[in-house]
């Protein structure tokens, strides 16, 4: 009954793209939520702490349960970028890519966005650490890096994502 009324109203073609835009969307919140439930934070955390006493700055590592620190900078899933880690995989699964590159590329993206993360958290800390303000130590290396990174990644997969076709 919904399917035959957006079809007729809307064809054929955009109950595919209304299709995707709902199996892509529970796919990622099914993602993001269950990042909680991974060592991610856990891990990134460790080593941003050894990264940072490279710059000589030593903080504690907080573990708890309910959030992940190094000294007072908590390390969130916003943090480790893992709400477009959770977009992103799903654009790969749902694409038109064969599985082993669906394989291939995925694994390269969630490598590069963790690294990219660490380094991003380690630089963010100690351009705090320096006096820099938030805005400019956090947003700003933040945004860039992310937008940067998000956009050659669509580049790259554009072709293969049937809502962009």
């Amino acid at each position: 009954m919904i399917k035959g009324y957006i079809i007729e109203k809307y064809g054929v073609n955009n109950y595919s793209k209304f299709l995707f835009l709902i199996k892509g969307a529970i796919i990622s919140i099914f993602i993001y939520v269950i990042s909680d439930y991974t060592p991610i934070r856990i891990f990134t955390a460790k080593v941003v702490q050894k990264g940072i006493t490279y710059f000589g700055i030593e903080k504690p590592l907080i573990i708890s349960k309910k959030y992940v620190a190094v000294g007072n900078y908590e390390i969130s899933k916003r943090c480790i970028g893992l709400a477009s880690g959770a977009i992103f995989s799903t654009l790969f699964i749902l694409s038109s890519l064969g599985l082993s590159k669906k394989i291939v590329y995925l694994s390269l993206f969630l490598l590069s966005l963790l690294f990219l993360n660490i380094i991003r958290l380690m630089i963010t800390i100690y351009l705090f650490e320096q006096g820099y303000s938030w805005f400019i130590a956090h947003d700003i290396l933040a945004y860039v890096l992310g937008i940067g990174f998000s956009f050659l990644v669509l580049i790259k997969i554009n072709p293969f994502i049937p809502l962009f076709k």
